[in-house]
């Protein structure tokens, strides 16, 4: 990692980062930071020095003193995903690994989508696993509780009006919008925003048709 981008950084981030024995860790915890302070300039056109970040109580990031700007990073693999929304909104991006044994994680799904799973075979049931894991990690992110909700606690649906995907807590549809993005190979990738008072039908509207992709110099332009 260059000096220029250590520098732009957070010293939190810097320290934490260094923590990762694998430099890829290092590096795509470097590079969450990187883009969104990136995106913030652009958008905001806040110099970097001003930049400033605080945490909710269970973890998620946002932009100190700009409460109209919302914000999510996940990274896997070796891809950095970034969304931006005027409204709460949470995104997540799983690499597809056919070793990684999620199907069998049994306390991440309800039964339902555990017979989904055991429905389908060879990779149909890996990319499967993955959407599912990728969509709850997007709505407990963009709800911001985390973890401290079982993901077992929550249904994603596939199957809707409109072929959107979408998220149900004790048989009840939750008020949040969801899409699945394909834009990367070898990817399952989620957004989640929380729903408006915006019409229905202009819903889908609000999250983009696809990713939009950034380059390295992007990142450290100051």
């Amino acid at each position: 990692m260059s000096e220029a981008a250590a520098a732009i950084v957070s010293k939190e981030r810097l320290e934490w980062s260094r923590k990762f024995r694998n430099e890829s860790d290092f590096l795509l915890s470097m590079g969450s930071e990187l883009l969104i302070r990136a995106l913030i300039r652009e958008k905001l056109g806040i110099e970097n020095k001003d930049i400033n970040f605080s945490k909710m109580l269970y973890g998620k990031p946002f932009l100190a003193g700009h409460e109209n700007f919302h914000f999510n990073v996940s990274h896997s693999g070796d891809i950095v995903l970034c969304a931006l929304a005027d409204n709460d909104i949470g995104c997540d991006c799983e690499f597809i690994n056919a070793d990684n044994k999620i199907e069998d994680i049994k306390i991440v799904y309800t039964d339902n989508e555990y017979k989904t799973i055991q429905s389908l075979h060879g990779g149909d049931k890996i990319l499967f696993c993955h959407k599912i894991w990728a969509l709850k990690e997007s709505y407990l992110k963009c709800a911001g509780i985390g973890l401290s909700e079982e993901p077992a606690a929550i249904e994603t649906s596939f199957n809707d009006a409109g072929g959107s995907p979408s998220v149900y807590k004790n048989g009840r549809r939750l008020d949040f919008i969801m899409k699945m993005y394909d834009d990367i190979k070898g990817y399952a990738a989620a957004l989640c925003i929380k729903k408006t008072s915006q019409p229905r039908a202009a819903a889908p509207e609000i999250l983009p048709a696809k990713i939009s992709f950034a380059g390295l110099d992007l990142l450290i332009n100051t």
